[in-house]
């Protein structure tokens, strides 16, 4: 049977100043993260998307702002994040525009593999992150967004705003759609055939294992949780299968044994396995903050592959 797979996860992480778990948070002298955070949260998902950082939420960002001169009053000074892993390394800011829509600046910058928040136009200031660009330099609906400003994530251009005033450009190792590539098929191995009928007699779900190798494409190493989950047709994560915490070298391959303790629900052509990438574990992790490879893959239900 041959069932299609994908390994899984957003193109770029996604937070919202007005997630419960920090909305009401103290940020500067006077405010909060979910009055004034768009900054702080587009610099979260720089953070949490840069590879030789940990895991960063909004809050843990505000905190050590907050004890590392981070803020002017109410202001962020922008600088200060990149040296939240010393100076010189991971995350750093590059170069600022104060142009109205100066789409030189962002599609160069872009080229370079940095990443750009921008202030956008309207009455209040407010900023998000330009993750990437499709389409002509000059058309605002050409750069896809992450709005730190949604309660629920939606898909945005700067389209929605009709442009931007500022920008300022941030470099880094960014963990995206393009870090991992699957190197060997995903292969679910069941229990021999001489041996699943002892399950079927006691009524036992039916197990397996699922192999498959990864490989590390950045030239730096990479840690954290591949996690196993069973999807849906909509795409949607119904339960965690299984995970395992590993560290990947730089451009180095490695492969992953997951535990499936019942593999019938593959028979179903409605369900899928996906593998997620996350630098942190959740049983149910949010595909807002999780890494993806939109690639498919197939996977060979049988009992007569060698996993070696």
């Amino acid at each position: 049977m041959l069932l299609v797979v994908q390994c899984f996860a957003t193109e770029f992480n996604w937070f919202s100043q007005s997630d419960s778990r920090w909305q009401y948070d103290r940020l500067g002298r006077s405010t909060s993260i979910g009055r004034s955070g768009c900054v702080l949260s587009c610099l979260s998902m720089l953070l949490n998307a840069e590879a030789s950082n940990p895991y960063m939420t909004p809050d843990k960002l505000n905190s050590w702002l907050r004890k590392n001169g981070g803020y002017y009053g109410n202001d962020l000074r922008w600088q200060i994040p990149g040296l939240i892993d010393g100076e010189g390394l991971g995350l750093e800011l590059e170069a600022q525009s104060f142009r109205y829509n100066d789409w030189h600046f962002l599609a160069s910058e872009l080229e370079k593999g940095h990443k750009v928040i921008v202030k956008v136009n309207g009455r209040r200031s407010h900023w998000v992150l330009v993750v990437k660009r499709d389409g002509p330099a000059n058309r605002a609906s050409s750069y896809y967004v992450n709005d730190p400003g949604m309660t629920d994530y939606e898909a945005r251009t700067l389209a929605y705003w009709g442009g931007f005033r500022s920008a300022r450009s941030y470099s880094g190792i960014w963990l995206d759609e393009q870090t991992f590539k699957l190197s060997s098929e995903i292969n679910v191995v069941p229990i021999p055939e001489d041996e699943s009928f002892l399950y079927d007699i006691y009524g036992l779900p039916l197990p397996a294992d699922v192999f498959v190798s990864l490989q590390n494409v950045l030239d730096v190493d990479i840690s954290g949780f591949f996690i196993l989950g069973l999807f849906d047709s909509t795409g949607e994560l119904m339960y965690t299968i299984d995970y395992k915490y590993a560290t990947i070298g730089a451009n180095e391959e490695i492969d992953l044994l997951f535990e499936m303790q019942d593999y019938t629900p593959l028979e179903d052509e409605r369900y899928t396995l996906q593998i997620i990438y996350s630098k942190y574990f959740s049983a149910m992790p949010s595909r807002y903050d999780t890494l993806h490879l939109q690639s498919s893959f197939h996977i060979n239900l049988s009992t007569d592959i060698d996993p070696r």
